[in-house]
């Protein structure tokens, strides 16, 4: 004989579940669950199709992903990443650029790395429309908190993590986007608010001026090269004690990015 359930046990499982469907359902899942209720989902196994393949600047390509049978993607939160593992087998982790309402297809840039380890270079000259890829993901491990104000700081190909959060802060939010040149640093078209400095007409950018933007209590996300996330780390405590950072963190089993090719990340 089943064991019965009481009406209140039936109404909090009928609760728990609502509430899953809405995390991986919903279009705007941050909404619903504190971001700590999501951060570590670990995501999904599937394979994914190549739609298309774009370039967005000199030597970077978006690749536009979606599910081989046209259903909705899983949902995912402004700072999450895909695990690829590509047709030659090896694996590499790209952060989502797209919009975290559209579960139609998944969105990376990848930044060809002629010296890097083969995954940009594979994905550049082999990877094409109708390709299948495995993904894991995704992935959210460079959470994106709610906060009075930010300041979003990306240096090349750190912009990818960071524009869909710029995106969704709005008005809260202020950008200064880096990179060597302007033909460079891809989806310019889609920050025309942001700060932009390109090194050949600004020079280096200094870390200090540039976390001094940011108004006490913001919270300040750092996504570049490593040298610059060390800078903002130095820097922030004397400049703007009261802001909090959040820098993109490059463990010893992504691409190690050189200063303007942070695709490979998490190989960006």
């Amino acid at each position: 004989m089943g064991t019965q359930v009481p009406a209140r046990g039936l109404q909090m499982i009928g609760t728990a579940v609502d509430v899953c469907r809405s995390i991986f359902v919903a279009h705007r899942p941050a909404s619903l669950l504190p971001h700590s209720k999501v951060l570590w989902h670990s995501g999904f196994n599937r394979r994914l199709v190549v739609a298309a393949i774009r370039r967005k600047a000199v030597d970077v390509v978006t690749v536009i992903l979606v599910d081989p049978d046209g259903d909705p993607l899983p949902a995912w939160l402004p700072g999450a990443h895909l695990e690829l593992s590509l047709p030659s087998g090896r694996r590499r982790q790209y952060s989502l650029c797209g919009d975290p309402r559209d579960r139609s297809a998944y969105r990376i840039a990848v930044r060809l790395m002629p010296h890097g380890k083969g995954g940009s270079i594979e994905i550049h000259e082999s990877l094409r429309s109708g390709d299948t890829l495995r993904a894991h993901g995704p992935r959210h491990t460079f959470p994106f908190i709610d906060a009075p104000e930010y300041l979003f700081v990306a240096g090349g190909m750190g912009i990818t993590p960071i524009l869909p959060m710029a995106q969704a802060a709005g008005r809260r939010g202020t950008l200064v986007y880096t990179g060597r040149s302007r033909d460079a640093m891809p989806f310019l078209d889609r920050v025309p608010d942001a700060v932009v400095r390109p090194d050949d007409e600004f020079g280096t950018p200094n870390m200090e001026e540039i976390l001094a933007r940011a108004n006490p209590g913001a919270a300040v996300y750092v996504c570049g090269p490593s040298l610059m996330q060390q800078a903002a780390a130095r820097a922030l405590p004397r400049v703007n004690p009261g802001c909090t950072l959040h820098l993109e963190r490059f463990p010893a089993t992504r691409a190690t990015p050189d200063p303007d090719a942070v695709a490979s990340r998490p190989s960006h």
